[in-house]
Order: C-alpha cells, then structure tokens, then sequence
C-alpha cells in the first residue's frame, strides 16, 4: 500500500524531545504504532458504548424507538408504483 505524507501540530517541547530520542529511521514507524494502538483503544470504546446500548434496560426505550423508526422509515418502499 502506498504511503501518504500527514501534517500534524505538535508543542515544540515534544517534537524536539521525540526527535532527539527516535532516529530519523524509525520516527514513521513509531508514530504508526501509536496511531494504531489509539484506534484500537477507541474502536474499544466505541464497541463498549454500543454494547451497553444494546444491553443495559435504561436504553429499552431508546432501542425501542430506534426499532419503530427503522420499520416506519422503510415503510413502502418495496411497492412498485
């Protein structure tokens, strides 16, 4: 896969430490892995609230809704005219 070039705004502090302890070889490759993990961490969360959604009796109303809507938003479309 093709590698793309990103810009990014980072406190100086930071940056010069990050260059000064990571060698140029190895900084894409670090930053990569940092991106990664972040994803993983969120896609966690993201999956955890959806769960919850799905589970927890507070949202039994909410679901509900979201069930009539569904059914009420597809309502008809299958007719031909």
């Amino acid at each position: 896969m093709p590698t793309l070039r990103a810009s990014y705004t980072i406190e100086p502090d930071v940056l010069l430490k990050f260059n000064e302890l990571v060698p140029p070889g190895e900084r894409s490759k670090v930053v990569q892995a940092l991106m990664r993990r972040a994803l993983v961490e969120r896609t966690g969360q993201l999956e955890a609230l959806a769960a919850e959604f799905e589970t927890h009796p507070d949202f039994a109303q909410a679901r509900g809704d979201v069930d009539a809507f569904d059914i009420t938003s597809a309502d008809g479309l299958d007719e031909q005219p």
